[in-house]
C-alpha cells in the first residue's frame, strides 16, 4: 500500500532531529534515546520529513506502528528493526506506549565506522528503508537487542573509551542488520516477490547502488552522465530518482559528499587549504575555496578557525567535535531535541 508523502505546494520539511530546524550535522554525531522520550512530545506521530546527513536505526521492543518511506507504508509489531537512510523522506505513526530505541548517526560517523570495519557488506545494513518484524529469541533479535542496549549504556555513562566503545557496538549492530538485510534479500529472490508494493521502490534501489559509487568516485568529479552510464540508466532517470527519494539532484548528492570530506579534513587534519583541495580533486585551490564557501557560507579557513574555538570551549584542544554533537550533560541526560 502506498500513499503520497507531500504535495508539490508543500516542501518536504528538513530537520536536524525531529522537530528541530535544519543544521549541519557534526561529523562524529551519534545520538540514542528511547522511542517514548521523543514520541510523547509529538503525540506518537512523526510527519513526513527528511534529514540531511543523518540516518536512523530503531529497535522496537514493545508496541508497534507504521513507517512511511519513499511513498510506501510498512507496518511492524515488536520486536522489530527499522532502518531509515539519510535524506530519505520518512514518517512514523507509533501505537501509544510503544517502546524501544532510536539511534541517529551522521554520515561522517557511519563513514568512519564502515571504513574501520573494511567490509563492504555492512553498507547494506542502512542502505534501504526497512521495517522488519523479528522472531523473538532469534539470533538477529538477540544480537540487535544487545547492541542497542550496549550503545545506550555507553552513551549515557561517559566512561573512559566511550567513543571507541560506542563505535564498536554500532559496528556489531551493523553486522546484525546487514545479516538481516542479506537474509531478507535472499528470501525475496527465492520467492521472486517482484509485486508492486513489496519491498523498496526502484528509485530507492537505484539510490542504494549510487551511494557507494559516489563514496568511491567523488574525488574524481565524475559528471552525472558517467554515474548514470555506470548504473545503466539515463541521466534524467537518475536525477528523477534522486529528487524523488532525497529532494536533491545527483550533482547535489556528489557535492554533499565532497563537503563532508572537506569538513572532515579541515577538522581532523592540519593540511593546508591547497593540499585539501588537491586531495579532493580540485585542480585550482581558489576554486576549492569558492566551492566550499558557496555551500558552507564561510571560507575553509573560517570554518577551521570556528571549529578550533568550539574545541577550546569544550576544553578539548584539537579533539574535534564531541561524539554526541550536543554537549550532553555529565549526568547522562539526553540533549534537548
Amino acid at each position: 500500500m502506498s500513499a503520497p508523502i507531500s504535495s508539490a505546494a508543500e516542501p518536504i520539511p528538513r530537520y536536524w532531529l525531529y522537530g528541530e530546524p535544519p543544521a549541519v550535522p557534526e561529523l562524529r554525531f551519534v545520538h540514542v534515546e528511547t522511542i517514548p522520550e521523543r514520541m510523547r512530545l509529538h503525540n506518537w506521530e512523526v510527519q513526513p520529513h527528511r534529514h540531511d546527513g543523518l540516518s536512523h536505526a530503531l529497535l522496537v521492543t514493545g508496541g508497534g506502528g507504521r513507517l512511511t518511506a519513499d511513498g510506501t507504508e510498512g507496518w511492524f509489531r515488536a520486536p522489530a528493526f527499522v532502518a531509515v537512510p539519510a535524506q530519505v523522506v520518512h514518517g512514523f505513526r507509533f501505537d501509544p506506549g510503544t517502546d524501544g530505541f532510536v539511534l541517529t548517526m551522521s554520515e561522517g560517523f557511519l563513514a568512519g565506522v564502515l571504513a574501520a570495519a573494511h567490509e563492504e557488506e555492512l553498507r547494506a545494513a542502512l542502505a534501504l528503508p526497512l521495517a522488519h518484524e523479528l522472531e523473538a529469541g532469534s539470533a538477529e533479535a538477540v544480537a540487535l537487542t544487545a547492541a542497542f542496549a550496549d550503545i545506550r549504556r555507553e552513551f549515557r555513562a561517559h566512561h573512559v573509551g566511550r567513543a571507541s566503545a560506542i563505535a564498536a557496538h554500532v559496528t556489531l549492530m551493523l553486522v546484525a542488520a546487514a545479516r538481516l538485510a542479506a537474509r531478507l534479500a535472499a528470501a525475496r529472490r527465492l520467492a521472486e516477490s517482484g509485486r508492486a508494493g513489496q519491498g523498496p521502490s526502484p528509485d530507492v534501489r537505484l539510490l542504494a547502488r549510487l551511494r557507494p559509487m559516489i563514496d568511491e568516485r567523488f574525488r574524481e568529479h565524475w559528471p552525472v552522465e558517467r554515474y548514470a552510464d555506470a548504473l545503466g540508466v539515463t541521466p534524467g532517470r537518475l536525477n528523477a530518482a534522486c529528487r524523488r527519494v532525497t529532494g536533491l539532484s545527483t550533482l547535489q548528492l556528489v557535492h554533499a559528499r565532497l563537503m563532508l570530506e572537506a569538513r572532515r579534513s579541515l577538522i581532523y587534519t592540519s593540511h593546508g587549504m591547497a593540499e585539501i583541495g588537491y586531495a579532493l580533486g580540485f585542480e585550482d585551490p581558489a576554486y576549492f575555496s569558492r566551492f566550499f564557501t558557496k555551500r558552507e557560507g564561510r571560507s575553509p579557513l573560517a570554518f577551521r578557525q570556528e571549529q578550533g574555538r568550539q574545541d577550546r570551549g569544550r576544553g578539548e584542544p584539537g579533539a574535534g567535535p564531541s561524539l554526541d554533537g550536543n554537549d550532553l550533560d555529565r549526568g547522562g541526560a539526553a540533549s534537548p531535541q
